[in-house]
């Protein structure tokens, strides 16, 4: 079976996805990928006279069941295409949007509906593909740019690609991999961004972009999170083994269902990057893997949040009196912006002591001087 990998370009209307497409597809065929470009269903369906809009127009809820339905259609067939080919070839799936897209054109209780009737769940959705890359709609930074005469299918005016943008970002919000490639830069250099971005995701293994790291003040936290108008929460439980690396099996969880991890990391010569990998878990195997572990989990809610284009992690720490907030720049050498809610004690980045591994050695030496007293 060949090793596939599977991501998702999204973003707000006129973007530069069908660029991106083209760009993705000739690059990577040439680097001895087999790339398969998944189309944009809306469009197909659109294109094809099915529009929810119109003379004759389907129903919104009925359009959206049908193209979630179709998506995940074309993606096992592409998928099991993938798999019958030699088991050496490399094989590259980009979808043209994704499942979670449609939580985008239809209310919280009709999308919510459709994932019933379809026995679908949107932690299963969110989690369907390795990474997500939003590219912003030009309508948003480079709005001289902006046009619908690409795309028969788009009818939005620019103030509605605006809302749309950010709506369908906040569809993703949570994915452990989500990319957000905006427009301060020229058009040549956004797209070289999604390559490289891309590039990176398909390192075997893949280096850990250096991210930034600063210390919370705890009290500001709740009326922190008052102001933002999309924030994510996640419950995470993170159990780390003895092993020759770093290596850790983690428990993600929001209001509805949970995702279970196997995440090693290892130091490289370059004291600034670390080497990652992450396997997604069965939740069988995760239980049978910690459940005879004698140590005590970091206990965390995750908040994630996009602010300025950049994607940040605030951890709060259940069993620590701790919060961490990390960013991690949309390019390599971006000026960092922080919220000015935030109040930041210190920029604990090259401090080894605000890893996780060391966070989890002190809660059990804690545990371990209890014990002793």
């Amino acid at each position: 079976m060949s090793k596939i990998t599977k991501i998702v370009l999204t973003g707000g209307p006129c973007a530069g996805k069908t660029t991106a497409l083209q760009r993705i597809e000739k690059e990577f065929t040439e680097k001895g990928y087999k790339v398969f470009i998944i189309g944009e269903s809306a469009t197909e369906l659109i294109s094809s006279g099915a529009r929810p809009f119109g003379t004759l127009s389907i129903p919104t809820y009925q359009f959206q069941k049908g193209i979630i339905g179709y998506q995940l259609y074309k993606e096992a067939m592409y998928e099991n295409f993938a798999a019958i080919l030699p088991e050496e070839t490399k094989c590259l799936l980009v979808c043209d949007r994704g499942a979670l897209d449609n939580k985008a054109y239809i209310d919280a209780d009709g999308f919510a509906q459709i994932l019933k009737e379809s026995s679908l769940k949107e932690i299963d959705l969110l989690t369907r593909y390795q990474m997500i890359l939003h590219l912003v709609t030009a309508a948003k930074g480079a709005e001289e740019f902006y046009t619908l005469a690409n795309n028969e299918a788009r009818v939005e005016p620019p103030e509605v690609a605006r809302s749309l943008d950010e709506t369908t970002l906040n569809c993703w919000i949570g994915h452990p991999n989500l990319h957000v490639i905006a427009n301060n830069q020229d058009f040549k250099s956004k797209m070289d961004q999604v390559i490289r971005t891309i590039h990176r995701e398909l390192g075997a293994p893949v280096p850990v972009q250096r991210q930034r790291k600063f210390l919370i003040n705890p009290s500001c936290i709740e009326q922190f999170l008052a102001t933002l108008s999309s924030v994510k929460k996640m419950r995470i439980e993170q159990t780390y083994i003895e092993s020759d690396e770093e290596c850790c099996f983690r428990k993600m969880s929001d209001e509805n269902a949970s995702m279970y991890f196997e995440i090693h990391k290892r130091d490289t010569k370059d004291p600034e990057v670390r080497v990652k990998t992450m396997r997604r878990m069965k939740e069988k195997e995760y239980l049978r893997r910690t459940v005879n572990s004698e140590k005590t989990p970091i206990l965390k809610d995750r908040y994630l949040f996009v602010y300025e284009n950049q994607y940040f992690t605030l951890d709060v720490f259940r069993n620590l009196e701790l919060c961490l907030l990390e960013v991690e720049p949309t390019e390599e050498n971006d000026r960092i912006c922080l919220p000015p809610e935030l109040t930041v004690l210190d920029e604990v980045t090259d401090n080894p002591n605000y890893r996780n591994f060391r966070l989890f050695e002190q809660i059990n030496q804690k545990q371990k001087e209890k014990v002793i007293l």
